[in-house]
């Protein structure tokens, strides 16, 4: 039976996860220990505490290693060390690394490792300040220097093959973002106002597009909402949005709902008509996945891995993340004409079917790391 390690950063609260890939790693690591083809251990780094724990739980072993708040920098240059040695105790046959201090830690540990890509670091350096730059200037080096030493590489998108492509050594695939049951459980779309976002509220992400845009909206339809979900993680940009919603007084039309769980991001997606993610870096947000998933379309901007997920007029629209005129026309379109926003949510249900069934996409990983195991046995270094 293989022995295999999931590895990397997992939610301290599983019932509020405040990040993409912390989801992906919680959904992982639930799919992964209904399996009984395997023997599964999932190694959780995880700030605001310290120590390591085990717990057996169904399905896994779970190895839980902490490390202090707000110590980025510093904890990139000694997690890796901790991780390594839980790792030489468990003896994974193949471990897959959401992190690169995972990664890294697999080298150390000298277990085979197939690092997964879920964000271009380097890429999204210029929309930070402060503090958060300079971690993040530091841990797109620690990714590139992982990537370089990794036995093979998953991404999530083309693109973040494309942007790591010097560095990367191994055989490469590409594998969807897992999406939770619960976002396929959404009823199909009726007629509805209601508008989606969901992902920090910072410059990256562009939240401000859209809220200029819900001016027009609202004209053509007063009863138009748009629910906003996600941390504050800009405090300066945040204001600049509630002065410009009290200065055009459509408070009653944009609600702010902070970190929502994944149930009430389903719910808000059941009653609205759309999600809408106007960032200007991103690489396969799990989120458009998720709407995807429950039969809703997505306007986004063809930013990064967007333009590989979404088919513009098919399975939603592409805008560029400064036309806020056309995001609104495209909003109004999908409120003015129920029969064409089901048609498009339908189909990109039938998509995220295909790519983002967590089981397929479980599948996947343990295909290509399997094959890392069965070449390392007949001496062949060549991947999957």
């Amino acid at each position: 039976m293989l022995r295999f390690c999931l590895a990397g950063e997992y939610p301290v609260d599983t019932s509020r996860i405040g990040g993409g890939v912390l989801h992906v790693m919680h959904l992982l690591g639930e799919t992964f220990a209904e399996r009984t083809d395997i023997d599964f251990h999932l190694v959780a780094f995880a700030k605001g505490f310290e120590g390591v724990t085990a717990v057996e739980r169904p399905g896994m072993v779970l190895h839980c290693i902490g490390q202090p708040k707000n110590r980025i920098v510093p904890n990139l240059l000694t997690q890796a060390a901790r991780v390594a040695s839980v790792l030489r105790e468990i003896k994974p046959d193949v471990v897959n690394s959401h992190h690169c201090v995972s990664t890294e830690a697999a080298v150390l540990a000298g277990c085979r490792v197939v690092h997964t890509v879920h964000g271009v670091t380097h890429r999204e350096v210029r929309f930070l300040r402060g503090r958060a730059k300079l971690a993040a200037w530091f841990q797109g080096y620690v990714q590139r220097k992982a990537l370089s030493k990794a036995d093979a590489v998953i991404s999530v998108a083309q693109y973040g093959l494309d942007a790591y492509a010097p560095w990367i050594h191994g055989p490469t695939a590409l594998v969807g973002v897992p999406v939770d049951d619960v976002f396929a459980e959404v009823p199909p779309l009726t007629p509805s106002t209601g508008v989606v976002f969901a992902g920090a509220i910072n410059r990256r992400k562009n939240l401000g597009a859209l809220v200029r845009a819900m001016p027009a909206v609202v004209r053509r339809h007063p009863n138009a909402v748009l629910h906003a979900c996600g941390a504050v993680l800009d405090r300066r940009y945040k204001a600049d949005l509630d002065a410009f919603v009290d200065a055009e007084g459509i408070g009653q039309a944009v609600r702010f709902h902070g970190v929502v769980d994944r149930h009430t991001l389903a719910s808000l997606l059941g009653q609205s008509v759309a999600l809408v993610l106007p960032s200007y870096q991103e690489t396969a947000p799990g989120v458009i996945c998720q709407a995807m998933a429950a039969g809703r379309p997505t306007v986004a901007s063809p930013v990064g891995g967007v333009p590989e997920m979404i088919e513009d007029g098919v399975t939603g629209f592409l805008v560029d993340p400064d036309d806020s005129e056309t995001l609104a026309d495209r909003l109004i379109r999908l409120m003015d004409e129920p029969g064409m926003a089901r048609r498009i949510g339908s189909a990109a249900r039938e998509t995220a079917r295909e790519r983002y069934d967590r089981h397929k996409v479980a599948d996947r990983i343990l295909q290509i790391c399997s094959s890392l195991v069965t070449h390392r046995k007949q001496g062949d270094n060549h991947g999957p």
